[in-house]
């Protein structure tokens, strides 16, 4: 972050709270011409600071209503089972998060499906049949105190 200047810190935020700007909105807001503001955003992108950008949608609005923390051990933590799981997560769509930690569970996984219906299959068919897990524990999320995208810099 030392590389950036206090305008392009400013730039961040704003595309945090929405990238579907309005060029003549940013310009006033960064007090920079339309070419600046473009050059600046191209200049976050190429250096790997703005990763991409997304719509966030409404999980309730397309049916995902159930959103389970599932906590995950491993009979080994030998870095071939590590490797080998996480590959596995990664590719299983209702996965929406995952974080490998260090305490008493290896991963910690967000887990968003239609209902408990679904999220039971997701278990039986595609979690359980990943070698190596020696403990699974679910937490039902009951609702949500803070969702956020927001980075605080």
């Amino acid at each position: 972050m030392a590389n950036l200047t206090p305008q392009e810190l400013q730039l961040l935020r704003i595309l945090q709270a929405n990238s579907k700007f309005e060029i003549n909105t940013l310009m006033d807001a960064l007090n920079m011409s339309r070419t600046s503001v473009y050059e600046r955003i191209k200049k976050l992108e190429s250096e790997g600071y703005i990763k991409n950008y997304v719509a966030l949608v409404d999980r309730q609005k397309v049916g995902l209503n159930f959103t389970v923390i599932v906590s995950v051990s491993l009979n080994s933590q030998q870095i071939e089972y590590v490797q080998e799981f996480s590959r596995h997560i990664a590719q299983l769509e209702e996965v929406v998060e995952a974080y490998v930690t260090g305490g008493i569970f290896d991963y910690i996984l967000k887990v968003v499906v239609k209902d408990p219906d679904s999220f039971n299959e997701f278990v039986s068919k595609k979690l359980s049949v990943v070698p190596n897990i020696s403990k699974v524990q679910s937490s039902f999320v009951m609702s949500y105190i803070k969702e956020s995208t927001a980075l605080h810099f």
